[in-house]
């Protein structure tokens, strides 16, 4: 919870409850606190958030597949979408949320594309259907963004790069369903995207530029940062070629974030002002550590390790960067 300035300590377990706390790093607006497990510890202010008090809790996630993923979400109404997938011809439904379903295993593995057979993994293989479903739905993102770029009259060479990383998108989807299939011997395919409605444009310069600033800015950046962690701890030649390449465009996309967010701001008012400070004082999001270690075949401790490292030395000069120009 938010505290004043002034305040030194945080108030007991038995003075606070679920209702009066909010989750940091939370993903998506499913994230319910069961109950307050602990005593809290006080935070100091920065550039960015007032000063803290953070507890431990237990949570209750309505929406496990939520707005978690390493690349950019398909985000409709703070729900992110994803397209079902299609193995061994069975097609389920389209979700909005929730697991997918576990690729089967089944047949003989083939080769890897980069160095010996990947062994059967269920769980691995439907870690690695969930990211490419991830991936797939990153490529609507990021053509929903070039449309909405357009309505705002964005420069040429925004409209290029985000229709690059679009295709980009495909490519990672491509290799995590390729995996999929190495670690599950059946092919998969999305079935249709589980749009909820016609996409309209009707954006502000100032909704655009918040939802670049924490969808590319904060969730892209440290994405990126994570998959490089997990691609030097990686041991398989398949999976670490796959990070390899996915981290090293995940973070032009990130970088593209920033060039967007810094157009906005050099071409708005106060109003994209407010919205961006407010976008990066919000609680900043954070990727699914459990699931990335789990296909990257990495301890997850590891990953937290890079994610404080990427929080410290590239989110938070980054930001302060943007601000600074």
């Amino acid at each position: 919870m938010v505290v004043p300035e002034e305040q030194l300590t945080c108030a007991s377990r038995s003075q606070v409850s679920p209702e009066g706390l909010f989750i940091a790093g939370g993903c998506g607006d499913d994230l319910e606190i069961e109950s307050v497990n602990g005593e809290g510890r006080l935070f100091p202010a920065n550039e960015f958030q007032g000063r803290l008090c953070c507890y431990p809790v237990t949570i209750v996630d309505h929406n496990p597949r939520s707005d978690c993923s390493v690349g950019r979400p398909y985000l409709e109404n703070g729900r992110a979408l994803v397209a079902s997938l299609r193995t061994g011809g069975a097609l389920p439904e389209a979700r909005t949320g929730g697991a997918l379903p576990e690729a089967r295993t089944g047949g003989a593995l083939p080769e890897a594309r980069t160095g010996g057979a990947l062994p059967a993994d269920r769980a691995r293989a439907a870690a690695w259907a969930r990211a490419g479903a991830d991936e797939h739905a990153s490529v609507a993102a990021f053509s929903r963004l070039a449309l909405e770029l357009m309505a705002v009259g964005a420069p040429l060479e925004l409209l290029r790069d985000v229709q690059k990383a679009a295709l980009d998108e495909v490519s990672h989807a491509e290799s995590a369903w390729d995996l999929a299939r190495q670690f599950g011997g059946e092919s998969i395919e999305p079935g249709p995207f589980p749009f909820t409605g016609p996409v309209f444009v009707d954006v502000t310069l100032a909704a655009l530029a918040r939802s670049a600033a924490r969808e590319g800015c904060l969730g892209e950046t440290l994405g990126a940062h994570l998959v490089a962690a997990a691609a030097a701890l990686a041991t398989e030649p398949a999976v670490k070629a796959v990070l390899e390449a996915v981290a090293a465009e995940e973070a032009r996309h990130a970088v593209l974030s920033y060039r967007v967010v810094a157009w906005a701001l050099r071409t708005g008012g106060e109003s994209v002002k407010a919205a961006v400070r407010a976008a990066f004082a919000a609680a900043w999001p954070e990727p699914d550590i459990e699931e990335l270690a789990l296909r990257a075949r990495v301890e997850a401790s590891a990953l937290r390790r890079a994610a404080a490292d990427g929080v410290a030395s590239v989110l938070a000069p980054a930001t302060a960067a943007l601000f600074a120009a």
